[in-house]
Formats: structure tokens, C-alpha cells, sequence
């Protein structure tokens, strides 16, 4: 047919033709490099230029040639006499073709790469310029065309993020035009399906639905689904639908007592944004957290501009490179580290990245949603995600990672168990996701204690400043309350060394929660620097601690603290709860200076301190319980 067409035209036959059947295929130089490459390499002949067969064991049905028209008319008909009924180029790479045809077989890779036979003579390199080209440096070439097949398309791929002036190290990424839906009304932007799905122990699930519900999107655009296979997120899910029922089109959710697994619901969310008639499938986990607003409509103008049918925010693991893109895979489909994933990852090179994997937040166009439904269950001997992925390879259809803005971050959720054995297992986040952990644990207020001006000193060195948040004291407690082990209050006391308690107090300590390095970890993290600022001159990291409880004061139980000294450098005292709304009474009385401070901020640490100077005493209380956070430290 090529031939029959070429045949039709009135074109000279001084005209250079350049074909490429077969292959994928990426150019990377313009009309005039290419044309004096052919010249060159022909040495002023008329024949023509074709890459060499990667095996003459196999049936060629690829082929890459440049030639003048006669010379590219004649090649057709010898194939076509050649076999007629297959389309195979196999006979042009036989001697008596060679010699009869005039063929130059590019077998330095001048002006033709095959990359399926050579990808371990070819590099990524950097004109003077800053544009990047595919340098062959056994033969030191720069070939203008790139071949390869699907077996080499994970290598092309990459390289067509660089060469053709795709990516510069002067300028940047190049390629993609611009859309701002901004500049339009809201009714003509395209429809979305968020899809939601918590498929696995998560922390932090409440601060991920606060993230989603500040996506700056018409919500009169959006379609909502939601899966969540996890007992724990119930309630939380369950508050944000609340909300969300009046704010979306439609909801959909499937629940814990669903049937469906994972797969399902993913393809049942492909299948409720065919039937909702979106334009966009946006398909974001629970171990994501969105940090820009406007990340949704940031993706549907970079998808609609440079034409993505499937393209991922880039998201890490804070002060990892753990990420939800992989670079490069190895033979076995797995992660590879690609040469410039690290530059990726931490925003040296930033742009648009055609890339074999991507996972956790997903953008779809409505073309590939129809062609996507079966991508989850394709490979179920492997991870869904993986499924997903190796099923768009497979297709032939492009995944792209955008990293061109900071967008949010991951999760680690490694190791996070919801089983209930704690009842606020994120308190014990604070290693893992210390970023979120701030976040719900510690109060706003206090960086600007630390960082302003003067700190309240009700008492003398006795300082009051902003430390832990409601839900932290609240969480706290109801910990404490969970486990349910609370001392006797007697001086014979079994948890103690040698049996026996010198105070009398009605106590629980960090250790009997599993909560002790975290605490101390805490205190040296937040208490430690407001020590510093406070009582100049004494340092001392890490801190020390070995009394970190908290202690319960109730009416009918015990009510007060006697006077005493404690066994600490300083000391500071957390109260929990509220006076006045849990408890009446309360407060701590200094005896040396006759100061009482009362203990009415929730969350605020009185620091003072321990041997010698500060004899205090815990007042009575009336009614209700009281509890109070307390650790000696340094002692």
C-alpha cells in the first residue's frame, strides 16, 4: 500500500524519504541534521540507510530506512515480490539484496539507534546548550533517530523525557503547553470522580479526609467515591460523609461489610465514573496527603494541555526517597533505580516524566478509563498497583509523574496496626510520621511560645507555656483509661523497684502503655528547647527520664498531693483535662512561695525546678477526676 501511495505522488526523485515501519520511534534531530547525516554516511551515493537486523534468526517485521524515492520505491517491490502475503522485511537483509538494492546497513549507529541491541552502548548526554542527546559512546555517535520495540520501551520512554529538546538542563521541561481553567466558568470544567479508597491499617485517616475536603474543585463537578475495608475509619469516614453527601453530586460508598475486595473497588470506581459520564477518574489512598488546595485542577489542566491519559502528583515519604513513582524496573518487573530518579524526587530536574510506575494518586482521562477496567485484575499474582501498571505497559499506554510542584506527601504506614489493642495508635506515630504527629499532638501555640517573646511565670521560676494539643490530652487519657492499671495509691506497690512507692499517688506509667520512648522522645523533641530558653545555661541532650506517668486525682479516690520535693533537674506538670467542666478544685500550691497556680489550660506544662527549691503540693479536688501529666527529668 506504502508503495502504491508513494507511487501516486508527483515527487521529485531527488527527494529523501524516511520511513520507519514497526518501531517505536522517537526523532530527535530536525530536517536538516537528519538529511546530512544520510549524505554523509552514504558518502554522496543514492542508496539507502538502514539499520541492522538485531537477529537474522527471526522474521524482520520492523524496519527504520531514508533513502531518494526510486531507491525507496524499489525496496517495496522487492519486498513485495519477495512475500506477498507477509509483511516482512526479512529478505532485504540478504546479500544479493544488499548488492542489488545498493543498501547501507547504519551499523555505527550514524543517524539509526536500535536500542534493543544497544542499550548498553548508549547514554544520556548534554549539549554545551543544555539540550540532551542520545550519545553512543563504543562507536562515539549521536544518532537522530531512536528505535526500539516493546521490549525496549521502558528505555525509550525515558530518553524521550530529554532528547528533542523534551527536557534541558538550561531551561527545564519544555514540552507541555498550558490550560488555566481559572480563565473559564466553572460550569464548562470537566467532571471529576474522587475516588477514595483506605484499603489498609493507616494512620492518620481523619487528617487525610480534611486534606481531601480542601480540595479547591467545584464540588457541582464532582462525583464521590469511597472505600474503606478498615473497622477502625469507620467513624471518621462516616463524619466525612456527613459533610460530603451535601456537597458532591452523588456518593457512593462501600464499606467494611462490602464483599468487595480491592480490585473490585477499584474497578468498580472505573465503572462509576463511566456511568457518571466524567471526563476525569482523580483516584487518590488514604496514605496521601494532599498539601496544595488546588492539586486536582492543577493535574486536569496538565492532562488536558499535553494530552496525559494517565499522570501522578509526585508524593515521598517526608525525608525519604521512598516515593510513588519507580524510574526504571528490573527484569522482574520490580523497582530499579533509574539514573535521575533522585533528581526527581528532591526537584533538581523538575517536570513531566513518562515513567514505567506509578501508584497512590492517580489522574485518568475519560479515553483510558473505558480502556482501564480490567488493569486491576490483570496480574493477580502480584500487588494491585503492580497489576495496574504492568496492564498499561502491556497497552502501550503512557504513565506520567508530575513533580513541576510540591503537591503533598505519603504516609509510612509500614507497621501500623489498628487492631485495638491501642485505642489511638497514631499517638505512637511520632518516629514514623512526625510531620503529622505535630500536626494532632502538639498545640499551635507553641512555636510561637518558643520563638516570641516572654513566657508566663505565675510563680517564681515557675513558667506556664502552650504545649500539647485537646486531642493529645484527650487521647492520652483515654489510652491510660483503656490499659486500665492504675496504681494503688499505697506505698506498697508491685510495678516499683523493690515493692514500694515513697509517694502516694494514684498513677499510670508511660512504660505500662508501651508509650515510654515515644514520651521521652517528646520531651526532648518540645520540652527540652522551651528548657533552654527558660533556665539558661543548663543543657543536657538527650533528656533523662525515668518517672513519666500520669497521675489521677478524683474525689472518693485520692483527691491531693502532699507537700513534697521532686527527684528531678525540673519538672514539668501537664494538665489533661479541663477545671471547671471534668473536675472542680485542683491546682498546684508552691509552699516556699505561697503560689498557687490553677491549672486551668488544658495542655499547658507548668516547668519548674525539682530538688531544693520548688516543695509543692497538689490541692484537693472536689468533684470529678483530674488528670495531670507529670515527668521529672534530668534526675
Amino acid at each position: 500500500m506504502l508503495a502504491i501511495e508513494l507511487g501516486t505522488l508527483r515527487i521529485s526523485n531527488s527527494t529523501i524519504l524516511l520511513i520507519i515501519d514497526g518501531f517505536d520511534a522517537i526523532i530527535t534531530s530536525d530536517e536538516s541534521e537528519i538529511i546530512c547525516q544520510f549524505l554523509n554516511t552514504c558518502n554522496g551515493c543514492r542508496a539507502l540507510l538502514t539499520p541492522k537486523m538485531v537477529s537474522e534468526q527471526h522474521q524482520a517485521r520492523s524496519i527504520a530506512l531514508i533513502g531518494f524515492v526510486p531507491n525507496v520505491l524499489n525496496v517495496f517491490d522487492f519486498i513485495g515480490s519477495q512475500d506477498g502475503k507477509t509483511l516482512s522485511y526479512t529478505s532485504l537483509y540478504s546479500g544479493d539484496s544488499v548488492n542489488s538494492l545498493g543498501l547501507v546497513f547504519d551499523t555505527k549507529g550514524i543517524l539509526f539507534q536500535n536500542i534493543d541491541s544497544a542499550s548498553s552502548e548508549i547514554m544520556l548526554s548534554f549539549h554545551d546548550s543544555g539540550d540532551a542527546y542520545v550519545h553512543n559512546f563504543v562507536r562515539n555517535t549521536r544518532p537522530s533517530i531512536i528505535l526500539g520495540s516493546r521490549k525496549g520501551s521502558q528505555l525509550l520512554n525515558h530518553l524521550g523525557n530529554y532528547v528533542g529538546k523534551a527536557w534541558s538542563a538550561e531551561y527545564g521541561y519544555r514540552q507541555c503547553g498550558t490550560r488555566n481553567l481559572l480563565q473559564t466558568s466553572e460550569n464548562i470544567w470537566p467532571s471529576i470522580t474522587l475516588a477514595l479508597f483506605i484499603t489498609k491499617p493507616i494512620p492518620f485517616i481523619r487528617e487525610f479526609l480534611a486534606a481531601v475536603s480542601r480540595i479547591s474543585y467545584p464540588t457541582s463537578k464532582i462525583d464521590l467515591y469511597v472505600y474503606n475495608n478498615q473497622k477502625y475509619n469507620e467513624k471518621e469516614v462516616d463524619e466525612f460523609l456527613k459533610t460530603a453527601r451535601k456537597l458532591y453530586r452523588t456518593v457512593q460508598y462501600d464499606d467494611s461489610d462490602t464483599e468487595l475486595g480491592e480490585r473490585e473497588a477499584r474497578k468498580a470506581a472505573l465503572n462509576f465514573a463511566k456511568e457518571t459520564l466524567n471526563n476525569f477518574i482523580f483516584m487518590l489512598d488514604g496514605d496521601v496527603h494532599l498539601v496544595i488546595p488546588e492539586t486536582l485542577r492543577l493535574l486536569v489542566e496538565t492532562a488536558i494541555a499535553g494530552k496525559f491519559g494517565i499522570i501522578a502528583p509526585l508524593l515521598t515519604v517526608h525525608d525519604t526517597l521512598f516515593s510513588n513513582f519507580w524510574g526504571a524496573l528490573d527484569s522482574n518487573g520490580y523497582y530499579l533505580r533509574s539514573e535521575d530518579y533522585i533528581e526527581i524526587v528532591d526537584g533538581s530536574r523538575m517536570g513531566i516524566w513518562n515513567v514505567p510506575y506509578i501508584s497512590k494518586a492517580i489522574l485518568i482521562n475519560k479515553d483510558k478509563i473505558k480502556l482501564l477496567e480490567d488493569s486491576y485484575t490483570y496480574n493477580v499474582m502480584i500487588d494491585v498497583d503492580m497489576s495496574f501498571c504492568e496492564y498499561a505497559r502491556a497497552m502501550g499506554y503512557f504513565m506520567h509523574v508530575d513533580n513541576q510542584h510540591y503537591y503533598g506527601f505519603l504516609v509510612d504506614a509500614d507497621d501500623f496496626v489498628n487492631n485495638g489493642e491501642k485505642l489511638h495508635p497514631e499517638m505512637y506515630e511520632i518516629f514514623k510520621n512526625r510531620h503529622l504527629w505535630e500536626q494532632r499532638y502538639i498545640t499551635p501555640k507553641y512555636g510561637e511560645a518558643l520563638n516570641s517573646g516572654d513566657i508566663l511565670q505565675p510563680c517564681p521560676d515557675v513558667y506556664n507555656y502552650p504545649l500539647m494539643s485537646e486531642d493529645f490530652t484527650k487521647e492520652l487519657i483515654e489510652e491510660m483509661e483503656h490499659y486500665g492499671h492504675w496504681s494503688s495509691g499505697k506505698n506498697e506497690e508491685g510495678r516499683s523497684v523493690g515493692g514500694y512507692e515513697n509517694v502516694l499517688a494514684v498513677e499510670m506509667h508511660m512504660k505500662q502503655i508501651s508509650f515510654e520512648n515515644e514520651w521521652l522522645y517528646f520531651l526532648d523533641e518540645y520540652v527540652r528547647p522551651m528548657q533552654e530558653k527558660l533556665f539558661i545555661g543548663y543543657y543536657q541532650k538527650p533528656v533523662e527520664a525515668v518517672m513519666m506517668f500520669v497521675a489521677r486525682h478524683k474525689q472518693g479516690g485520692q483527691s491531693s498531693l502532699y507537700a513534697l520535693h521532686d527527684a528531678s533537674t525540673y519538672t514539668i506538670d501537664i494538665p489533661l483535662n479541663k477545671r471547671g467542666r471534668d473536675y472542680q478544685g485542683g491546682g498546684i500550691r508552691y509552699v516556699r512561695y505561697n503560689c498557687t497556680i490553677s491549672s486551668d489550660e488544658i495542655g499547658y506544662a507548668a516547668m519548674f525546678p525539682g530538688r531544693l527549691t520548688h516543695l509543692h503540693e497538689g490541692l484537693p479536688v472536689t468533684s470529678g477526676t483530674q488528670y495531670i501529666a507529670v515527668s521529672f527529668l534530668d534526675p
